[in-house]
């Protein structure tokens, strides 16, 4: 029968089938909280003591590094920071949202050891989430970038880590858009026309208040990119808010006059489209929006004025666009010069 060594610091000994393996306690914890330990040589090999004393000698430094900054003290550090505080305050929640679950995950773990796998187990977690996950890899990357730059760490954990793909929200189908702009239902109307004729998020669209109406314009400022924009009230959207009574201080209301949560009027125009058998989210309106506006002849920088978007991200949503209302609006615009020219010539001086 194998005899179980004595015990030395940090280890701990099995005996397995006669024999005897002994396993170092490295002082660190894997993703999932759990201890990692590294298995050390036979005991009765010669190399059995050098290799002790070497990963004693990384735990001792690891430990002293776990004393200078862990992975919540570089969290604390990044928030209260002037980089923080100058972003957006929607970019602002979700890197808090989302840098408290890494604290979460690795509580203790010293910030300057964490690996590139330690965040490819956590993003992995969420993997049936792919936009939770890649919000949680766009924290930790601003998080790191700004302990580098502060030389607080120099490891880069989440480098080469692809996003996870995600799809893209569809358009609403043009029955479903008719039907929503025409329903029963005054707020599922109402949101839509406010989503529709004004190309902006929900988040945006139920923080818009009456007051941001003036001499037929909104004045908004989007709250992901802390841009400023005018848009002119469209005619229909106009008509519809003529139907609405003030009763709040945001255009769209929950019950009483409080302000309606996006997750609230998320969750009734998805059930309004799955009663019609669609599958829909609010942002597909964003795209039915720039659609329209360019098949109605916009430039993409005219359609981008409105939504706000980058003229990339224009030219991106408008592959869903109707090649047959393009050819028609593109005909009718040269239909106009034609008749322009024509006009012109008649006019002119005969020499």
């Amino acid at each position: 029968m194998a005899m179980r060594p004595k015990r030395l610091a940090w280890t701990k000994t099995v005996i397995a089938k006669g024999r005897t393996y002994v396993y170092f306690d490295t002082g660190q914890k894997d993703a999932r909280g759990k201890k990692v330990y590294a298995r050390l040589p036979d005991p009765k090999d010669r190399t059995f003591g050098q290799a002790y004393a070497a990963m004693l000698g990384h735990r001792e430094r690891r430990s002293a590094a776990e004393g200078v900054l862990t992975v919540k003290m570089l969290v604390e550090l990044y928030q209260k920071s002037e980089h923080h505080r100058k972003l957006a305050k929607s970019s602002q929640r979700i890197y808090e949202i989302y840098q408290r679950y890494l604290v979460e995950q690795l509580p203790t773990a010293p910030a300057g050891l964490i690996e590139r796998k330690d965040i490819i187990v956590l993003l992995d977690k969420r993997a049936a989430t792919p936009g939770a996950a890649n919000a949680l890899l766009s924290a930790i990357s601003a998080l790191y970038a700004w302990g580098r730059d502060r030389g607080h760490v120099q490891n880069e954990p989440t480098k080469d880590i692809k996003p996870m793909g995600m799809g893209e929200h569809d358009p609403w189908p043009e029955h479903i858009l008719e039907a929503a702009l025409k329903a029963k239902d005054a707020r599922i109307r109402l949101a839509t026309h406010l989503l529709y004729y004004t190309a902006q998020r929900i988040g945006d669209v139920c923080t818009m208040r009456w007051s941001d109406i003036r001499d037929g314009v909104i004045f908004l400022r989007q709250q992901k990119t802390d841009v400023d924009l005018e848009i002119p009230v469209h005619a229909s959207l106009a008509t519809e808010l003529a139907k609405h009574a003030r009763t709040g201080m945001t255009i769209l209301t929950s019950t009483g006059t409080r302000k309606l949560h996006p997750s609230t009027l998320r969750k009734a125009l998805q059930a309004f489209g799955e009663e019609r058998g669609v599958k829909v989210v609010p942002h597909g309106l964003r795209k039915n929006a720039v659609n329209a506006l360019l098949e109605a002849g916009c430039t993409v920088a005219q359609t981008a004025s409105i939504s706000g978007q980058t003229l990339q991200t224009i030219e991106h949503y408008a592959k869903r666009r109707s090649q047959k209302k393009l050819s028609g609006s593109a005909v009718l615009l040269w239909e106009e010069q034609t008749r322009k020219i024509q006009t012109e010539r008649k006019l002119a001086p005969k020499p």
